[in-house]
């Protein structure tokens, strides 16, 4: 299997970039960060919450640029364009 980085849709793939930074970031803090509070079962739960955040920044920043056609990964294109036609009705215009 090859991998490569793709570089089409870039202003999608930037976006979902941030945002899989964002989960680490997030992620990272809940696993260093929640260590000091006094309640084991509270530093338990923020520490796999932190686990599983830093697997979904992982999984958002590969994603962004592994998969060659990100149409429907990051959200479903719109069924209406900002006047309200359809697809169909811009073909007629």
């Amino acid at each position: 299997m090859k991998i490569r980085l793709h570089s089409n849709q870039l202003a999608i793939r930037i976006l979902g970039t941030i945002t899989g930074v964002g989960f680490l970031v997030i992620g990272l803090y809940s696993l260093f960060g929640g260590s000091d509070h006094p309640d084991a079962y509270i530093r338990d739960r923020s520490f796999w919450f932190g686990v599983t955040v830093v697997i979904a920044g992982i999984w958002a920043i590969g994603v962004s640029w592994l998969d060659s056609d990100l149409t429907n990964v990051w959200c479903r294109p719109p069924k209406r364009d900002w006047r309200g036609r359809h697809d169909s009705d811009r073909d007629r215009s």
